[in-house]
C-alpha cells in the first residue's frame, strides 16, 4: 500500500512539475506570424511528459496548460482557449497512446509523426470552423489563408515541437531515472542510445534549425508580435 500511495506522490509530483515548466515557457516572448499566429514549444514539454508517464497525464496537461495560460496571460479569450486545447490534446495524447504500447524508437518516431499528423488536421478543421468567428471574418476569408498561410505554419510549429520532444526525450529520462524519479516499469527509457539514435537525433537537431529559419525567412515571423 505504503508503495501504491508513493508512486502515484511521485506520479503527481512530476505532473506538477511539467505543468509549471510548460506553463513557464508560454510566458516567454514567442515568434508570431501576422500577429494572430503564436509559435510556442508547450507542446513539446507536455509531449515529454506524456512520453514519460503516460497518456492520463498528456490528458491533465493537455488542458491544465492552456487553462492557465488563458487565465494568467492569454488574450484570445474563449475562444483561443479551446482552439489550444483541441491542438495540445491532439498532439501529446496522440502520442502517449501509441508509444505507451510500442516503447521503442521506433515507436517514438510513428507516434510523434501521428501526432504531427493530427493536429494539423485538427487545426485546420478549427480554423475552417471556429477562426472565423474569433477573427470576426466571412468564413471564405479564412479558407483562402489556409494553403498559403495557416497550413505550413502549422505543420512547421508541429515538425518543430516533434524534433524538440525527440532532443528532450532521452535526456530527460536518463536525469529522472539517476534521480530516482522514474522507477516504475511502464516509465523506463523505451530506447537506448545507439547508432540509430544518434542519427535520429541529429536529423531533430537539423529540423529544429530548419524550421526555425522557415519560421522567419518563409513566413515572416517576428517576436513578440501583437496578439
Amino acid at each position: 500500500m505504503k508503495d501504491t500511495v508513493s508512486e502515484r506522490t511521485r506520479r503527481l509530483a512530476l505532473s506538477a512539475v511539467f505543468c509549471a515548466l510548460a506553463f513557464l515557457v508560454t510566458l516567454i516572448p514567442a515568434p508570431r506570424v501576422q500577429g494572430f499566429l503564436s509559435f510556442d514549444i508547450k507542446d513539446a514539454v507536455i509531449a515529454t511528459a506524456s512520453l514519460l508517464l503516460g497518456p492520463a497525464v498528456s490528458v491533465s496537461l493537455s488542458f491544465a496548460v492552456p487553462f492557465l495560460e488563458f487565465v494568467t496571460s492569454g488574450s484570445t479569450g474563449i475562444i483561443g482557449l479551446l482552439m489550444d486545447v483541441a491542438s495540445t490534446a491532439a498532439f501529446s495524447v496522440t502520442a502517449a497512446l501509441i508509444y505507451k504500447y510500442r516503447k521503442s524508437l521506433t515507436g517514438a518516431l510513428l507516434s510523434l509523426s501521428a501526432a504531427v499528423l493530427l493536429q494539423v488536421a485538427v487545426m485546420m478543421l478549427c480554423n475552417v470552423l471556429i477562426t472565423p468567428f474569433y477573427m470576426e471574418q466571412p468564413r471564405e476569408v479564412i479558407v483562402a489563408m489556409l494553403l498559403p498561410l495557416l497550413l505550413p505554419f502549422n505543420l512547421v510549429k508541429s515538425v518543430f515541437n516533434a524534433s524538440l520532444v525527440m532532443l528532450l526525450y532521452k535526456p530527460t529520462s536518463e536525469a529522472l531515472r539517476r534521480a530516482g524519479l522514474l522507477r516504475g516499469k511502464g516509465e523506463r527509457s523505451g530506447y537506448r542510445f545507439g547508432g540509430k539514435s544518434l542519427i535520429v537525433f541529429s536529423v531533430s537537431l537539423l529540423a529544429v534549425i530548419g524550421t526555425v529559419l522557415l519560421l522567419f525567412l518563409v513566413l515572416g515571423a517576428s517576436w513578440g508580435g501583437a496578439a
